[in-house]
């Protein structure tokens, strides 16, 4: 069955989450939609509202019309409207979320769909590594080790995102990282992504703090984005699990539901002027199709 139109809810995610580098995400109820509809003039046609609506491409080179290309062979003969929240290049995924909405809007035009883990691995072959699109795609918490993927859930926490006000590319905080790190450093996290994984997987925040740390990747992005470390500084000694969101330069932390409130009363105390400081809950089903329309007959 061969559809007219068709919206899809994509959320934002964080990748890394402190010591889980390139392995660990996690998606926000915080969503992008993207409408496409055939036009029979065969003409491709962008148009956005929300973030990001002077920077956007309205051709090919639109990150939604690539993915659906990838699928269909083309993009043209299709009406393509985006309507987003997240921002971008603060840290959100917001390139997973364009690239996850564009290739299921593709298969579902013509009444098909994805099995999970081909949805994953044609996403990351767009985006280049899979930790913000596996959480994209299977939503609540994800890790992924090469080409596996194993979705854990939605644990009883809430995400406190601290958003800067300016952008940072992932390219330039992938370029900062050093080539080599110490042993000590390299055991360190390993320690910390085994107990973040049990503390996520069990929904249990006592042991929060030391399973967020991270001395991989942090300390040379902080350089990058100095008050992002600063926050993270502060929040961390306010007993509050903080770090980097992604590539940053925005700032995550997790809590657990009861203690909620305080870390983000102490984010919004700490926060420096001109961040945004929201408490967001952790979106548990994935990029899912909200409406469609058929052809008429």
């Amino acid at each position: 069955m061969t559809l007219e139109r068709v919206v899809v809810r994509a959320p934002a995610t964080i990748a890394n989450l402190g010591p889980g580098f390139d392995c660990l995400g996690l998606a926000l109820a915080w969503h992008n939609e993207t409408s496409v509809e055939r036009d029979p003039s065969g003409e491709l046609t962008v148009t956005v509202a929300g973030e990001g609506a002077d920077r956007i491409p309205r051709d090919e080179s639109n990150l939604v019309a690539r993915a659906i290309a990838s699928v269909r062979g083309a993009a043209g003969g299709l009406r393509i409207h985006l309507t987003n929240a997240i921002p971008f290049g603060r840290g959100f995924g917001s390139s997973a979320s364009a690239i996850v909405a564009g290739l299921v809007a593709a298969r579902a035009l013509d009444g098909g769909g994805w099995e999970p883990g081909e949805l994953v691995a044609a996403a990351a072959a767009i985006e280049g590594h899979a930790d913000n699109v596996a959480p994209c795609v299977h939503g609540g918490v994800t890790i992924v080790a090469g080409t596996a993927v194993m979705p854990l859930g939605t644990p009883g926490f809430e995400v406190i995102a601290c958003v800067a006000p300016m952008a940072m590319s992932t390219a330039a905080a992938r370029k900062a990282l050093p080539a080599a790190v110490p042993f000590a450093d390299a055991v360190a996290n390993a320690g910390r992504v085994g107990l973040l994984v049990a503390s996520l997987a069990r929904g249990e925040g006592v042991h929060l703090m030391a399973a967020t740390e991270d001395v991989l990747h942090q300390p040379a992005r902080f350089e990058l984005a100095p008050d992002s470390g600063r926050l993270v500084t502060a929040l961390r000694g306010a007993g509050v699990a903080a770090f980097l969101s992604g590539a940053g330069p925005s700032v995550a932390a997790l809590a657990p539901s009861d203690d909620a409130d305080r870390a983000v009363a102490e984010a919004a105390r700490l926060a420096p002027q001109g961040w945004d400081v929201r408490r967001v809950p952790i979106d548990a089903t994935g990029t899912t199709v909200v409406e469609t329309a058929q052809t008429p007959a």
